[in-house]
Formats: structure tokens, sequence, C-alpha cells
């Protein structure tokens, strides 16, 4: 695990201290650091010391959403994607720097366990797509993984904005 974390620090990481919308400081949140041993709530959602931190950049599967392996089977690719967060902070030191909050008032940050970003180590791994939209700092990082077709990339995955926007239109019906 230590050679692979080793390998996506290469992958190019925000600075936690330019946020999503375009570099500055958010007058909101002055960059407070939180550390301490993590739990994975999702696959781009991490607790550190009782506070959640949404992974800056990234956009993990949501709760519900079904993806396929190369095969065509269903899967629970949420489910896989916080394991494999969680794998990653599991019996670590992880640090935060809470950088800007999300309109619902969630803290988002950048968080790195032994100097690696997570957000970094999720996409590279193929489990959360970079959030173009807000920040192109993962863009090689996905690149990466859906070149070597790895975690979601391997099958067939609906990028999560697209599933929650297609869940609100089918609700509407």
């Amino acid at each position: 695990m230590l050679a692979g974390l080793a390998l996506l620090g290469a992958c190019g990481a925000p600075a936690a201290a330019q946020n999503a919308r375009g570099g500055g400081k958010s007058p909101n949140v002055p960059n407070v650091k939180i550390a301490g041993q993590a739990t994975a709530v999702e696959g781009d959602l991490v607790m550190v010391d009782g506070k959640t931190v949404r992974l800056m950049g990234i956009d993990a599967p949501d709760p519900g959403q079904r993806c396929k392996n190369k095969y065509g089977s269903a899967y629970d690719c949420f489910a896989i994607a916080t394991a494999v967060l969680r794998n990653l902070v599991e019996n670590a030191d992880v640090e935060c720097v809470v950088a800007d909050r999300d309109r619902n008032g969630m803290n988002q940050g950048e968080c790195k366990v032994r100097g690696v970003d997570l957000g970094a180590a999720m996409v590279a791994r193929g489990w959360a797509f970079s959030y173009r939209s807000l920040t192109p700092a993962y863009a090689s990082a996905e690149a990466y993984a859906q070149t070597n077709r790895f975690g979601m990339w391997a099958g067939k995955v609906e990028k999560p904005w697209a599933w929650r926007s297609r869940q609100l239109r089918e609700q509407a019906k």
C-alpha cells in the first residue's frame, strides 16, 4: 500500500489554501486544520476528530448508485468506494485543511495520509471522479485511472452528478 501511496503523490493535488472556486481563501473558513484518526463516511467524505470533511475537487458514487463491471453485472459502487477510502485512512493519522464550505455548510478541504492527498488517491484508483467544474487538479489522476481501467473504469459507470440529476428527474415524474 505504501508504494501505491507514493506513486499517487506524483499525481498533482491542489493546495488546500486554494479553494475550488478559483484560488483564494474562503471568507467563511480560515483554512482550519483538523488532524487525527479518521473514519470514511462515503467515498469522498471523512470524519476526522468528530468533524466531517468532504474531499474537495472529487465526487464519489452516492448511496444507492450501482455500476456495472466489465461483464455487465451490477455492483454497489458506493459501498466499494467507501471501503477503499476506509482502507486508506485505517490506522493512520489524517490531516485535513478545511478551505471552504459547500452550500449546505459542510466542510470541504484537502486531507492527507502520510503526505498523500486522499482525493488524488481515490481518483487515481478509479473510485472517485475529478470534479472538473470545480477544479482541474485531479484531471491527470482521472486520466491515469481511466487509461488503466482501474476501479469503476473497468466497466460502466455514470458520473455521480449525472446519476443525481437523473434520480431527481425520475422522482419528479
